[in-house]
């Protein structure tokens, strides 16, 4: 009987060890931004939240500041597989991706970040087939769109009327910022957000298109000590989660849910971060020894003008200059889904206190429309 019994300990043990381990699928995350930057935050969140929701699902390894791919050697590094999911500035890559670039152009109208973060997303996902075809050219599955804080003028000097303008060389997202400042006698300078405190500090740049948590986030504080407050809208030409095509196809049915399930969490709490590091910068702005400045009128009626105007140009643009045949019914539907998303998001502010709300939304107006065992395709 003891022996009958020991045998079969034995037996039992040895089926167990044969039998492998529920396997955890190694997730790479890249982010070129510093570890306390809004969307590396967001992309933590993330993790911890599938982590704690799927604990067997994924290994996840995160990388920030640069330390495995860079802005512009992300979307190759995605394409060949380096890393799994980045984030990606689109704008790095307007020869690549013209369609992109009709989000890009639209930038000052983005007024709430995130609606325009809604409308972004929505519209690559869910409303621009030619979007998707571009991207999967050139390597990359997006699983989200993007969109910063409102963007201010982050300077070394006062910057308060357009002559003030004169021979700036102004750090821009590109597209319309950069037409906006040529036509105001300013020189835009096309680099990397991670390069803008050396080119500022070594005076390559002396003022930068960005939101103002950036003084903190990119530490521009240290070199940028005058802000002035005209609304130059939102970058959204990107995507937070942008995946590699190899490791997307590489997920089963499951395990593409099992990822996805908090991504509109994750976004919306990176909209968040945005809004809090703008609200704590101007809470501290004394004591980070930062002077804010009221743009004169002139000043700010002439960026609403040129505003207004340049959207006449977006078509133009598009179709003789990036090749885009016929772009007036693309342009139409993303101004309608700006127009809808800030209707959507309008009643949920402050979103800050509450996030859940907008992550719903974007589940309920995006990710639930999707079918994920076939997207993009």
């Amino acid at each position: 009987m003891r022996l009958t019994k020991i045998l079969t300990i034995l037996a039992t043990g040895a089926v167990l060890s044969a039998t492998p381990a529920l396997a955890e699928k190694r997730v790479t995350v890249s982010n070129w931004t510093s570890p306390n930057h809004a969307t590396s935050r967001g992309h933590a969140a993330f993790v911890e939240m599938t982590e704690a929701e799927f604990p067997d699902a994924f290994d996840f390894k995160q990388f920030t500041g640069g330390a495995l791919l860079g802005a512009k050697p992300t979307l190759s590094g995605l394409r060949d597989g380096v890393a799994d999911v980045g984030l990606l500035a689109l704008t790095y890559f307007r020869s690549e991706m013209p369609y992109a670039q009709l989000v890009a152009d639209m930038a000052l109208l983005g007024e709430d970040h995130y609606a325009m973060l809604g409308a972004t997303s929505e519209f690559v996902m869910l409303n621009c087939q030619p979007c998707q075809d571009e991207f999967a050219k050139n390597g990359m599955v997006a699983l989200s769109g993007i969109s910063t804080a409102p963007y201010v003028l982050l300077t070394t000097q006062p910057i308060v009327t357009i002559e003030d303008m004169q021979g700036v060389k102004l750090r821009t997202g590109g597209s319309v910022w950069d037409r906006w400042a040529t036509r105001l006698g300013a020189e835009p300078v096309n680099v990397p957000t991670s390069e803008m405190y050396d080119t500022m500090s070594h005076g390559v740049v002396t003022a930068a298109v960005q939101p103002v948590g950036a003084l903190k986030g990119h530490s521009l504080i240290e070199v940028a000590k005058h802000l002035t407050e005209l609304p130059l809208g939102t970058y959204h030409s990107g995507s937070i989660f942008a995946l590699s095509p190899k490791f997307w196809k590489s997920l089963s049915s499951e395990q593409r849910t099992q990822f996805t399930k908090n991504i509109p969490d994750a976004v919306a709490q990176t909209e968040v971060n945005y809004e809090t590091d703008d609200l704590d910068v101007l809470k501290e702005a004394a004591d980070l020894g930062l002077t804010v400045h009221k743009p004169s009128p002139e000043f700010l009626q002439d960026l609403v003008d040129f505003r207004t105007a340049d959207l006449e140009e977006i078509a133009r643009i598009s179709r003789e200059e990036r090749g885009i045949e016929d772009p007036e019914p693309l342009i139409a539907t993303y101004r309608e889904l700006i127009e809808k998303w800030h209707g959507l998001v309008k009643p949920l502010h402050p979103i800050r206190d509450n996030p859940k709300p907008f992550a719903d939304l974007l589940r309920q107006e995006i990710y639930s429309k999707i079918d994920m065992d076939t997207y993009p395709n």
